[in-house]
């Protein structure tokens, strides 16, 4: 598809990310605004909305003195966002997403209603959320490695197939460029959402399955799922034992989504620099950072609206790149 023109960063978000004086900065700094919206475009429970509130309760009185949640499920926020765009640039809209519906979709979708290169000014950026390549019951427990579990499925095609929670996902382009890569073939059973696929890895209903490390990890835990590798750049401090995809022959495979929070085009410097500044505040409380290492997040926070844009141009270019390399057919 088409690939989109990355506009120049905005004056505004260089300023706030290189700390430049700017009118009004001062002002911002010592007060907040009244009232702010903050749009999820996940339905309430949905991880997204949880990280949602657990940052807007604690920049309440200090971005804006009230921070309204607001759900605006559909379209995997495709929906959400493209409502958001034509909302005011005031400082009084915000919204928090996943960073797929910013830098990936746009090479999986043949059309969005949205430009998010050019109608979202990236805040910052609080966690990422690795992948793991994880399997169940119906896989021997003497399979331990992923060379071992590559080689039993190449024993019988029934073996060859890993469930995702859906197509289109850095989840499926990850398991699909990792099979590619191995020279593996595979067959992919897409399912409505991780947890109705992680319920039929450990019933045994599927042998494998590709999800976020967030979503499958109490199964982990508990025993009931085996993480094979994870696709982060490091090991997790919760699981040493288990090999990332980089080590083990594929640095490629450093890949994983992320939850930051982006203004509408033509915000203020003001507005950006608060908005920037609040989060990372929360982002050094003791409580938030315990609820998001509990849930198998990345904590990792970029220190200003600059660092956070180049971030998204170079996820945008990879996910780019490995779209093409699985020779992924865009979808309508």
């Amino acid at each position: 598809m088409k690939q989109l023109n990355r506009r120049s960063l905005l004056s505004a978000t260089a300023a706030a990310g290189l700390g430049l004086a700017v009118p009004g900065l001062a002002m911002a700094q010592d007060r907040s605004m009244a009232n702010a919206r903050m749009t999820v475009g996940f339905p309430p429970g949905d991880m997204a909305d949880g990280l949602a509130r657990l940052i807007s309760e604690n920049i309440r009185g200090k971005y804006a003195d009230t921070v309204l949640v607001d759900n605006k499920p559909g379209a995997a926020a495709r929906m959400a966002i493209t409502s958001f765009v034509k909302y005011k640039n005031d400082g009084t809209d915000v919204l928090f997403t996943p960073g797929a519906m910013v830098v990936l979709f746009p090479h999986v979708f043949e059309k969005l209603a949205y430009e998010p290169l050019k109608e979202l000014v990236p805040v910052t950026r609080i966690v990422t959320s690795a992948f793991a390549l994880a399997v169940g019951p119906a896989v021997p427990p003497e399979v331990k490695t992923l060379d071992q579990y590559l080689a039993w499925t190449r024993k019988d095609p029934k073996n060859a197939v890993y469930a995702t929670s859906g197509a289109g996902t850095g989840i499926h382009l990850t398991a699909d460029y990792l099979f590619k890569l191995a020279n593996t073939p595979m067959s992919m059973a897409p399912y409505r959402g991780a947890s109705p696929a992680a319920n039929d890895l450990i019933a045994g209903q599927v042998p494998a399955q590709m999800a976020s490390i967030p979503s499958i990890i109490e199964f982990a835990r508990a025993g009931k799922a085996r993480f094979i590798a994870v696709s982060s750049e490091a090991r997790m401090k919760e699981f040493p034992d288990v090999p990332t995809f980089k080590e083990l022959g594929y640095p490629q495979l450093v890949t994983d989504d992320f939850f930051g929070f982006f203004l509408p085009a033509g915000a203020s410097p003001a507005a950006i620099a608060s908005l920037n500044r609040s989060v990372l505040n929360a982002m050094k409380d003791e409580k938030v950072v315990s609820q998001l290492e509990r849930m198998g997040l990345i904590i990792n926070p970029t220190p200003t609206p600059a660092a956070f844009s180049a971030f998204i141009d170079q996820e945008y270019r990879k996910w780019g790149m490995i779209a093409k390399q699985v020779n992924f057919n865009p979808l309508a």
